[in-house]
């Protein structure tokens, strides 16, 4: 192999080894969303190998078709083996009770749903924090879990904010 052939090749691997410390871009992660939520600006964004959290404004407070949504917690199991992808709407219930909750209903679920909220706060800064701590103390907030990759996402009518926690994935 020449010099210069070699360098090349030295050279994508570099890239390829760089693009394997993210778990998931921006770009990426608003793709991701798009399909769920009317996304508008950034508000904030960090990603590493580990984790990913990001807040962004929302253009409108509704969940689109394609994201199934249930009214209680025993029923997020089942909709998410069937779609892996469920947003709970129970205005009496704040997530992190919810959370706790689908625990009890269904362990494995819920440990899922609770790492993925833990590690993604490894990643967030002041702001997204106190978004995430109000966003998962209010009862109003929309709970959304995607299984593939594991991330939990809340949506706050009363701020207007979406916040997402993405935690390491199982193989790393």
């Amino acid at each position: 192999m020449t010099g210069r052939r070699a360098r090349i090749v030295l050279a994508g691997l570099v890239l390829s080894a760089l693009a394997g410390c993210w778990r998931e871009d921006e770009s990426a992660l608003r793709d991701r969303l798009d399909r769920w939520f009317s996304i508008g600006e950034t508000v904030a964004f960090n990603a590493s190998r580990s984790c990913v959290a990001a807040v962004f404004r929302l253009v409108q407070m509704e969940v689109k078709a394609p994201l199934p949504v249930v009214s209680a917690t025993p029923e997020v199991p089942g909709a998410l083996s069937r779609r892996g992808v469920v947003a709970l709407m129970d205005p009496t219930l704040a997530p992190d009770a919810a959370l706790v909750e689908i625990a009890n209903t269904d362990r494995a679920t819920g440990m899922r749903m609770r790492r993925a909220a833990l590690e993604g706060r490894l990643c967030m800064n002041e702001h997204a924090e106190s978004a995430f701590r109000y966003a998962l103390d209010n009862p109003r907030t929309v709970l959304v879990y995607d299984d593939d990759p594991a991330t939990i996402m809340l949506m706050d009518p009363h701020t207007g904010l979406l916040v997402v926690a993405m935690g390491a994935a199982e193989w790393l």
